[in-house]
C-alpha cells in the first residue's frame, strides 16, 4: 500500500495512521553533527504523567490536556514510543535514571522511606551526576528528589556526595530543614504541610515556575563565569503528583463549563479533578516553553540536550481524586507492571545532535541513561563501572544513527512487591521481563510454593498492539515464554528478600492456573 504525499503538507509534517500505529513523516530535515557533544544537558522529568498526557502521544478521546510546547519539542526532536521506566513508582524510577541499575537490586522497592528498603540512593554507585562532575561539569538538581531524605538523627548524604554543585529540592532533607538541602521555594519545606510550614496555598502551582527559574539562572551564571563550562541539570518537576493547587489564572485555561460538564453545579461545585489536573499540566508545559526560549536567549539552545520523560504512569483516582492522568490505550496505571504503569513518553531534543520530526519504536529503558550520556559526552565509563550497570548505551539511537532497535544488549527487568491500587484488571503479576520490543513476560510465583508459578502472562506487542489483553502463554510458552521466565527467575533470585511481597492475584483468587488470564 502506498500513499502520495502532497507538497502542500509542508514543513509541519504529515500525520498518518497505518495499521493502527500513529506515525509521523516530516520535512523537518536538518544536518545532524555525528561528532557533536552537548554543552548543556537537562533531564526534564515530570511526575505521574501517563502515555496519554502529552498531545503527541495521546488518543484525542482520552484527554483534552494542552501541551503545545512539548508537542513542538517532539516535532523538533525525536519521540520514542517504546520507552519503559525502571519502575511503576517514584523513588525506584528515579534511582534507575541516576544509577542505570534496576532499583530492586539497590533495595529501593517503593517510595522512600520504606521499611526494609535502602535508606537512600548510594552515592558510591556510578551516577550520572558524579560521573559528569568528576569530568569537570557544573551540576545542579532543582525540584523533587525522593531518593532518601533521612532525618536529623540519621542525615542522608550531602548533595556534594551526589556530585551536585547546587540544589533546591523537596521530598529530600529539605523537608526537615537540613542546611545542606535548601528547599525549592524558600520558607516551604514538606509540600503537603501547606499552612503548617508554608504560607503558599498554591505551592504546587508555583513549583514549575520555580524549577524553570532556577534552571535558567544556574545556566546563565555558569556560562557567564566560563563560557565553555559544560552544564548538567536535573529539572525534576512536582507536576502532576498530588496534591495539586493550581492558581485561578492556571485554572482559567480550562473553563469550568467545558472541563467539568459532569460536575455537581447544583451543589455549588466550582472545580473538578480534570480541570485541576489539566491546568497543572498545561502550566508545566508553559514553563517548559519559557525554558526553551530562555536557552535561546542565553545562546545555548542548539547545544543543549533535553531528555524529557516522567517517573511512572498516572495516579489511580481511587488514591487521589485529582489523579486524572491518561495512559492512552494502555492497561494499568501507577504501581502496575502492565504498560500503563511503566510505558511513558520520552522526547529527546538536541538541535545539533538529534534528528527532528522523528518517531522511533526502539525499546528504551529508564536504566539506559548513564551509559548513553557517557557516550554522548565522550566521557566513557570505567570498565569496572560499566560491568555493573544494567542499561544499554543508546547514544546512536538518540542520534538517529540506529533506529527501530528492538533487540537489547541487556534485558529489562521489573519488580513490584506491594499492593496495586484500583480495579483488579490493573493488578499485574509481581515480576516482568523483556529482552526485545516484541515479547513481554509477567510472572507471579505461587505464594504457597515459590518454585511454581501462580500466573504467567506472555504478550506479543507486535501482534496485539498496546492492550495486553491476549495472553499468549499457551501458544508460545515453550518457544518464547520459558526462556524469558528463566531470565526473570535468575534475576529475581538475587533480589533482597524483604520487604515481604504482597500476592498479586489479579481478578482471580489463589490458587491460579499457570495460564491464568485475569480478564476472565
Amino acid at each position: 500500500w502506498t500513499m502520495a504525499i502532497s507538497p502542500l503538507v509542508g514543513r509541519r509534517g504529515l500525520l498518518c495512521v497505518l495499521m493502527g500505529v500513529v506515525c509521523i513523516a516530516t520535512a523537518h530535515a536538518r544536518e545532524v553533527d555525528a561528532d557533536a557533544r552537548p554543552k548543556v544537558i537537562i533531564h526534564l522529568f515530570m511526575d505521574d504523567w501517563g502515555f496519554g498526557d502529552v498531545n503527541s502521544y495521546k488518543n484525542q478521546k482520552t484527554t483534552k490536556v494542552k501541551t503545545p510546547n512539548l508537542d513542538q519539542m517532539a516535532q523538533d526532536g525525536t519521540m520514542f514510543t517504546h520507552f519503559m521506566s525502571a519502575s511503576p513508582v517514584c523513588s525506584p524510577s528515579r534511582a534507575g535514571w541516576m544509577a542505570s541499575r534496576f532499583p530492586a537490586e539497590l533495595g529501593i522497592h517503593t517510595a522512600l522511606p520504606c521499611a526494609d528498603c535502602a535508606a537512600h540512593l548510594d552515592p558510591a554507585l556510578p551516577l550520572v551526576t558524579t560521573h559528569l562532575k568528576k569530568h569537570g561539569w557544573a551540576t545542579a538538581h532543582f525540584g523533587k528528589w525522593h531518593l532518601g531524605a533521612g532525618s536529623a538523627k540519621q542525615p542522608p548524604p550531602t548533595p556534594s556526595e551526589y556530585g551536585l554543585d547546587e540544589t533546591a529540592t523537596f521530598n529530600s532533607a529539605a523537608d526537615w530543614q537540613s542546611p545542606d538541602w535548601p528547599p525549592l521555594i524558600p520558607g516551604c519545606w514538606e509540600p503537603r504541610a501547606v499552612g503548617a510550614s508554608c504560607n503558599d496555598s498554591h505551592w504546587a502551582g508555583h513549583t514549575a515556575t520555580k524549577v524553570t527559574d532556577l534552571t535558567l539562572d544556574f545556566i546563565q551564571r555558569t556560562t557567564k563565569k566560563n563560557a565553555s563550562q559544560p552544564i548538567y541539570v536535573n529539572a525534576w518537576h512536582h507536576i502532576s503528583h498530588a496534591t495539586l493547587n493550581p492558581t485561578d489564572e492556571q485554572l482559567s485555561v480550562y473553563p469550568f463549563e467545558q472541563a467539568c460538564r459532569l460536575a455537581a453545579t447544583a451543589a455549588n461545585q466550582t472545580t473538578c479533578a480534570h480541570q485541576v489536573f489539566w491546568a497543572s499540566q498545561t502550566d508545566a508545559d508553559t514553563q517548559i516553553g519559557r525554558m526553551l526560549q530562555g536557552l535561546k536567549t542565553l545562546g545555548v539552545y542548539e547545544d543543549t540536550l533535553i531528555v524529557f520523560s516522567t517517573d511512572n504512569g498516572p495516579e489511580e483516582p481511587m488514591v487521589f481524586p485529582n489523579g486524572a492522568g491518561s495512559t492512552g490505550p494502555l492497561r494499568g496505571r501507577k504501581r502496575s507492571l502492565y504498560d500503563g504503569g511503566i510505558r511513558l513518553p520520552l522526547i529527546v531534543h538536541w538541535p545539533r545532535g538529534t534528528p527532528a520530526g522523528r518517531k522511533d519504536a526502539s525499546l528504551i529503558g529508564g536504566v539506559d541513561f548513564l551509559p548513553t550520556v557517557a557516550t554522548l559526552t565522550n566521557l566513557p565509563l570505567d570498565p569496572n563501572e560499566r560491568a555493573n550497570i544494567s542499561g544499554d548505551d543508546v547514544a546512536n539511537v538518540f542520534r538517529g544513527i540506529t533506529s527501530e532497535r528492538k533487540q537489547r544488549d541487556h534485558p529489562l527487568f521489573w519488580e513490584w512487591r506491594f499492593a496495586v491500587a484500583g480495579p483488579c484488571w490493573n493488578e499485574a503479576p509481581r515480576y516482568a521481563v523483556m529482552d526485545s520490543g516484541i515479547w513481554k513476560l509477567l510472572f507471579e510465583p505461587d505464594p504457597t510454593n515459590t518454585s511454581n508459578m501462580a500466573r504467567l502472562e506472555l504478550y506479543n506487542r507486535q501482534a496485539d498492539g498496546f492492550f495486553e489483553q491476549q495472553n499468549r502463554w499457551d501458544e508460545h510458552g515453550e518457544d518464547i515464554g520459558k526462556s524469558l521466565l528463566a531470565l526473570g527467575q535468575a534475576w529475581a533470585a538475587n533480589l533482597p528478600k524483604k520487604p515481604v511481597a504482597t500476592a498479586h492475584g489479579g481478578c482471580g483468587a489463589y490458587p491460579l492456573s499457570p495460564n491464568h488470564d485475569c480478564q476472565n
